[in-house]
């Protein structure tokens, strides 16, 4: 194990899951759901989404013990034309407004996605000290962040550790974070304790799925081992939410069929009771 100072405050286990996942139909029924089963935070979508229901769900968080944790959506910086880079950093100015009335983490962003036009040294540049920097001082003078997201070797020609995430937020500076996500991790890492050690203070946001599948955890159990990385999160003090991002199994009998609520919301529990008992293995 690696030695370390114990951190300031100890680590917190703070599940969370995205919007569409939750079961409910209205912003209260799902927040209950949360709430009723042992879950301490919420994960909402990006685009104007926040913008539009920002307040609603505001009013909603008043007095329950759940925070907002991140917004999820697409991005992309990598496009050769400047005047196209401005386009997408003018559209997420007021959805980093909107997290900050309402008190979000921050905003996941993905600098650049597939086969880009910019050579690497030119977009990471551009990123740190243009678009990305602007992006992540409105969000400290709003009081939230951007949270920049690793992806896997196939998804972006950059960025796919979380040490190399952090290095690019502290380059950026205030208002600038990092997250790490066990699916992409777990091609991208040698070990998941020592991407989030690597982080440290940086580290605002965990995505988790199956290890073996990108769905919920718990479908296979003998895969989806968090153990190591609960360990590194533990001891960088990590008080963040984990969410779990990725899809549900599929009926044997029609895989076009989608498994019914009430399935998924056994699986959901059944994902609760896996990851705590993992976390107290830690």
């Amino acid at each position: 194990m690696p030695h370390l100072p114990p951190p300031a405050n100890p680590a917190e286990f703070n599940l969370c899951l995205q919007w569409g996942a939750i079961p409910g139909d209205e912003i209260n029924e799902k927040l209950d759901f949360l709430e009723a089963n042992g879950f301490s935070a919420v994960e909402i979508p990006s685009g104007d989404w926040p913008i539009k229901n920002g307040e609603e769900l505001k009013k909603a968080m008043t007095g329950r013990k759940l925070f907002i944790a991140t917004a999820c959506g697409p991005s992309d910086f990598s496009y050769a034309e400047p005047e196209k880079r401005e386009a997408e950093v003018q559209k997420f100015l007021p959805i980093i407004e909107a997290l900050g009335a309402i008190k979000s983490v921050g905003l996941i962003l993905c600098p650049a996605r597939g086969e880009v036009p910019m050579g690497f040294a030119e977009l990471r540049e551009d990123f740190v000290t243009h678009t990305g920097k602007r992006l992540a001082e409105h969000a400290a003078k709003h009081g939230t962040s951007i949270v920049l997201e690793p992806l896997r070797r196939h998804e972006t020609p950059f960025l796919r550790q979380v040490a190399d995430g952090a290095r690019m937020a502290a380059d950026i500076g205030p208002g600038a974070t990092v997250m790490g996500d066990f699916w992409h991790m777990g091609l991208e890492e040698t070990s998941f304790m020592g991407a989030f050690i690597c982080a440290g203070k940086l580290l605002s946001h965990v995505h988790i799925a199956g290890l073996k599948e990108r769905i919920i955890p718990g479908v296979h159990p003998e895969a989806d081992q968090y153990v190591d990385g609960f360990k590194g999160l533990k001891m960088i003090g990590y008080r963040g939410a984990i969410s779990f991002e990725g899809g549900w199994p599929r009926d044997p009998a029609d895989p076009k069929k989608s498994i019914p609520q009430e399935e998924k919301t056994k699986l959901i529990l059944n994902m609760v009771r896996l990851l705590r008992e993992q976390w107290e293995m830690a």
